[in-house]
């Protein structure tokens, strides 16, 4: 267990008040989450977070591994806790970070048993039950794209210094070549990247319904930004009719478009650039699964 000390940085005088300040740090696509989370936890444990020891923490991971969660799930959920008792120890909340000592979980390398291939990307955007959910399943696998980034995606991000989250330095051409546009993608840790869509595509996006009470390019049937649960619903429909894989995701089709395009020529620089990733050794895990400007220029849909 650390002892470090830090001095005291904060008024907080209970885990409620700590809590909402380490969420009040995290983005809101993981807020929702890391709030389920940190309440499960301290259900569990029932006790507050000056007192909780390593054993609590080992039987509150175990208790979902005995519930057949996967190690993804239980590794996520330790990441929380670990980031929350670090958060703690650094304010001078706590004292000491009860969950330094416990590591992860190494789970066996599963990634190829997740990669599509093309033929059945394919067939699930053929599977699409409406050209909105169409363009969704394309965006997802011709970019690359987070659920987070595609749900976020505005008109004004197609266009040239429109946009009110980008920066002068940060404003990019319209139509950097004659055949493709750019597209400005907000990602994790509020970094932004800018990836290439052919003029053909972005004809088709022109042609979605727009709204008045949003930016977003992609709504509801009420007219309101499509959430993270819909695209999720509208993959697990185009899945079941296309006849592949039941588990696959939207971050399959992510994993799809890493695999694809190395395997046709793309390189690694590259797509760590594309996939927003932060370094290069989390891009480099594709290259054993399938060896082989924007990573969307190798990725073919004809």
């Amino acid at each position: 267990m650390a002892l470090d000390t830090y001095p005291k940085l904060t008024n907080a005088t209970s885990d409620r008040e700590i809590v909402r300040l380490w969420i009040s740090q995290k983005a809101l696509s993981t807020q929702k989450t890391y709030i389920t989370i940190s309440r499960q936890f301290l259900e569990f444990t029932g006790k507050e977070l000056k007192e909780v020891m390593l054993e609590d923490i080992l039987l509150w991971l175990e208790s979902f591994q005995l519930r057949g969660a996967s190690q993804n799930t239980v590794n996520n959920k330790l990441a929380a806790i670990k980031s929350l008792f670090s958060f703690g120890v650094k304010t001078g909340y706590l004292r000491a970070n009860s969950a330094s000592m416990i590591k992860t979980i190494k789970a066996k390398d599963a990634l190829n048993e997740r990669i599509l291939q093309a033929s059945e990307v394919k067939e699930l955007i053929n599977s699409a039950k409406n050209e909105r959910d169409r363009l969704i399943l394309i965006l997802l696998y011709i970019l690359g794209l987070r659920i987070s980034e595609l749900v976020g995606l505005n008109w004004s991000d197609f266009q040239r210094g429109s946009s009110r989250r980008r920066r002068a330095q940060e404003q990019v051409p319209l139509q950097p070549t004659d055949d493709s546009v750019t597209v400005t993608i907000f990602g994790k840790g509020h970094k932004t990247r800018t990836l290439l869509i052919t003029r053909t595509l972005w004809s088709e996006l022109k042609q979605l319904p727009r709204s008045d009470k949003t930016e977003a390019v992609f709504l509801s049937r009420f007219g309101n930004r499509l959430d993270r649960h819909a695209i999720h619903r509208l993959i697990k429909k185009a899945v079941e009719k296309a006849g592949i894989n039941p588990h696959t995701s939207a971050h399959w089709l992510r994993h799809a478009h890493a695999c694809h395009s190395l395997n046709n020529g793309a390189g690694i620089d590259l797509l760590m650039k594309s996939l927003g990733h932060s370094s290069l050794a989390v891009t480099s895990r594709y290259l054993h699964v399938q060896p082989s400007e924007c990573t969307s220029k190798f990725i073919e849909l004809d």
